[in-house]
């Protein structure tokens, strides 16, 4: 599916819930509907399967997950959905609405990479210097990748700031080998 289809129907879940002052649960719902695709993958098989009658895909849309939802606006989206043949968007909307609702509410996911897990202290810490440096709110996600041996790996949007010492000791590693055949 195309990334920029998926963010025009979370952009406009979002603004429609909006505008009518009833943002309620969305991100709720749709992590719901994302973890019952998961944890059953033959229901899911049976709402994507092409051959399966769109009235039939609504009357089990409507028996399964309609009672789940407690947004009448996600609820309107699977029926949508379903008539344009486009219920594969489920996957990918549940996170895609997280990053368009929090971009449109002026708030930047970023995704920090540690050898360890930070402490709340420096999370916040950390945080206060990314809103200062981005001029935004920010909202942290803290992903342990012993990899990475020491320091930390920020992206921020389409940016990456890269002060892991395994860049580190790459990056020497290539000064060495450009010294060395000098």
């Amino acid at each position: 599916m195309q990334e920029s289809l998926i963010e025009g129907y979370a952009k406009a879940l979002f603004e429609i819930a909006v505008d009518k002052g009833d943002t309620g649960d969305i991100e709720k719902d749709l992590d719901g509907i994302k973890e019952l695709f998961e944890n059953n993958t033959q229901f899911r098989d049976i709402v994507y399967h092409p051959s399966i009658a769109k009235t039939d895909k609504k009357e089990i849309i409507n028996k399964a997950i309609v009672p789940l939802c407690s947004s009448k606006w996600v609820k309107n989206l699977l029926f949508v959905l379903i008539d344009k043949r486009r219920e594969r968007i489920l996957d990918y909307l549940p996170d895609i609405y997280k990053t368009v609702a929090g971009r449109l509410r002026g708030i930047v996911p970023v995704k920090v990479q540690t050898a360890i897990a930070l402490t709340e202290e420096r999370l916040a810490k950390l945080q206060n210097n990314l809103e200062k440096l981005t001029k935004k709110k920010v909202e942290i996600e803290n992903v342990v990748d012993r990899e990475i041996i020491g320091g930390m790996i920020i992206r921020i949007e389409n940016n990456i700031i890269d002060g892991s010492i395994a860049n580190h000791l790459k990056n020497l590693k290539k000064c060495l080998l450009k010294t060395a055949f000098a």
